[in-house]
């Protein structure tokens, strides 16, 4: 009996034994690490950070459906310095998104602010930019690297909901940069 007591011991001191990591050292042994980092960012120009973009005046009547919008109104960006590493940059414009349209950024709710429509953000090429998008949403925009890059971008209003209600136009964004 005692013996069988002693095998299962044994046994189980092996079974625990064998769970442990073992460690092995060797001083002829070298692992190498090496890499480079790259400067592959740029700086939002002091300009570019706060902006106020003028929709304008626009008549009820010209959004009379769901999805009509206003004219097209261009701003820009400016990202200086850029890296000498730096290839492209997406730009995600992030705010409350419209409750009747979630590409569209909602107006902010004060008592005097028009209804039915949401702000429509689109890249140079003006195709629509979602607001808060996921990254496969976003197409990449080459930038040159070591220089002052202006990326363009449009503005203009949508009709989300009917009707379209008079008032005061009022949103706000922030963005976040992803560099390639």
């Amino acid at each position: 009996m005692t013996n069988n007591i002693k095998g299962i011991l044994t046994t189980l001191w092996l079974f625990f034994l064998s769970l442990s990591p073992s460690v092995a050292y060797s001083a002829d042994s070298i692992i190498q690490i090496t890499g480079y980092m790259r400067d592959n960012t740029c700086a939002v120009a002091p300009e570019s950070q706060y902006q106020t973009i003028d929709l304008l005046n626009n008549e009820v009547k010209r959004l009379y459906k769901v999805g009509e919008t206003t004219p097209f109104i261009p701003f820009h960006i400016i990202l200086e310095p850029c890296g000498e590493s730096v290839i492209a940059v997406k730009f995600y414009f992030n705010g409350i998104s419209d409750r009747n349209n979630p590409s569209l950024l909602a107006l902010d709710p004060i008592a005097t602010s028009a209804s039915g429509v949401g702000i429509q953000i689109l890249d140079s090429e003006r195709s629509p930019i979602p607001i808060n998008p996921s990254s496969d949403q976003l197409k990449w925009i080459p930038l040159v690297a070591g220089k002052s890059n202006t990326v363009f971008f449009y503005s203009r209003l949508m009709a989300s909901d009917m009707p379209v209600l008079a008032g005061k136009i009022k949103a706000s964004a922030t963005f976040t940069l992803e560099y390639q």
